[in-house]
């Protein structure tokens, strides 16, 4: 879970589930979806807590004999990524994702505007990442996390010819986002890269099955906490009852 300055960015790590909905942002709090509400600052902070899932990684396909390397030795052409979960267009509310490559790349820190975000290269080796994102609240500090540049795969006897996908589902946590960033963050992307050329390697059902999951989780655990609260504050009544039978006898003697 990524978090940041004082609208608070959470990051989840590898493959861990988090809580909110894996198709949509989530929103906590008093404010609700539509708790703006008139005559309120728009640079005022908002009660709710947002999150967002994002998927970042690398997809690695190996230079065939039969083509011509660049560079002499480069063995694969690589991607570096960040995208959505459901490949949905994050720069709403995002304004810049940094690529800090290894520095015997030229220019070896990319900067992407516009998504796709992502680079691509030839090289031989494996390294990691430094990814940097930039959001369009300037209230809100960059976010950073490593992803390691995968080439090879673990067995070296496998006869995959198709790329070799290293990829990581996280979210972002906004906690009392700006009314103004608020509303960024939970409209709806204008676009799906549905042609995007990764699109075909990748496999978001398995993250979006593992965030329903963990919703279920989440409210069943939600509705005991509920149920238990419950108990606890009938049982709070009934003493302070007792207590209050207990005054008005001790009053009388």
């Amino acid at each position: 879970m990524h978090r940041g300055s004082g609208s608070y960015q959470g990051h989840r790590g590898a493959g861990r589930p988090s809580k909110h909905a894996a198709s949509a942002s989530q929103v906590k709090g008093k404010g609700g979806a539509n708790g703006k509400g008139k005559g309120v600052n728009p640079n005022g902070r908002s009660p709710d807590t947002i999150d967002k899932p994002f998927v970042y990684g690398s997809a690695a396909f190996a230079i065939k004999k039969d083509e011509t390397k660049p560079d002499g030795q480069h063995t694969h052409k690589w991607t570096v990524y960040l995208r959505g979960l459901e490949n949905e267009d994050l720069s709403t509310f995002i304004q810049r994702v940094d690529f800090h490559l290894h520095e015997s790349f030229a220019d070896h820190v990319r900067g992407i505007e516009k998504p796709p975000y992502e680079v691509t290269e030839t090289g031989w080796g494996e390294f990691s990442i430094l990814i940097k994102v930039h959001f369009r609240d300037p209230n809100e500090k960059p976010v950073q996390f490593y992803h390691h540049l995968k080439l090879f795969r673990k067995n070296k006897t496998d006869k995959d010819t198709g790329p070799v996908i290293s990829e990581v589902y996280d979210e972002f946590v906004f906690h009392q986002p700006t009314y103004k960033f608020r509303d960024l963050l939970l409209k709806k992307p204008e676009r799906h890269f549905n042609d995007y050329h990764l699109n075909k390697h990748f496999d978001s059902k398995q993250f979006v099955k593992m965030e329903q999951e963990h919703i279920g989780k989440l409210q069943t655990a939600s509705k005991k906490v509920n149920e238990r609260m419950d108990q606890l504050r009938q049982n709070l009544y009934v003493l302070d009852e007792e207590i209050m039978q207990l005054e008005k006898i001790m009053s009388q003697n």
